[in-house]
């Protein structure tokens, strides 16, 4: 379902960039909100994960766990974090902090102004991205690093989100960072397009 959900923001992303009318994306929008809820209702730990999400102290030991370690770990980093490879939760207290959950292990190392670096340099590779699809007269090519900046800032967005509480539990690696050789393969292979793209660009001028 996060996967489904992911792809779904990022389209309507796409559509609003590409100059789709609101209209047309808001009648877009209400059957996609309705399958969300059948979604939720259709599979019993969508909901649970939902109220571990509202408190997760109601079930600590089990669908609030997860949530609940996250959280130590990004308070136990403060502002400058306890030093890099120092992190306590990652020693089998939070589950996935390798991948789903490695946001917050750095918070936990670097503390927040760890964070703030991390954000800025995310924030830095979608700005430049976009800006190589702007100079790019291609619409194809455009578009395409429009995409590619989009997929990046949504799941970069909601794995933060997931790692703070800020949204239900659900499994999405970070960008680059988390630990799997698929996620790295393929995100490193769209900047490669990009530098391409902008190769042409640069050709062009």
């Amino acid at each position: 379902m996060s996967i489904t959900m992911t792809v779904g923001i990022i389209m309507f992303v796409m559509l609003f960039l590409c100059g789709s009318r609101l209209k047309f994306m808001f009648w877009l929008l209400v059957p996609a909100l309705a399958l969300v809820v059948v979604m939720l209702v259709a599979e019993p730990y969508r909901l649970e994960r939902l109220s571990a999400f509202i408190d997760p102290w109601a079930n600590p030991k089990d669908e609030g766990f997860q949530l609940i370690q996250s959280l130590y770990a990004i308070g136990n980093g403060g502002l400058f974090g306890v030093g890099f490879g120092n992190s306590t939760q990652k020693y089998m207290f939070l589950p996935f902090s390798e991948s789903d959950f490695i946001f917050s292990i750095i918070a936990e190392e670097f503390g927040l102004v760890g964070c703030l670096i991390l954000f800025a340099t995310f924030a830095f590779i979608i700005w430049q991205i976009f800006l190589v699809g702007r100079k790019c007269s291609n619409r194809f090519g455009r578009y395409l690093c429009y995409g590619i900046a989009v997929v990046i800032s949504v799941q970069t967005a909601l794995n933060f989100a997931v790692a703070t509480g800020s949204i239900p539990p659900t499994g999405l690696p970070l960008p680059f960072i988390s630990f799997g050789g698929t996620s790295l393969l393929v995100f490193m292979s769209a900047i490669g397009i990009v530098l391409n793209i902008d190769k042409q660009n640069k050709k062009m001028v």
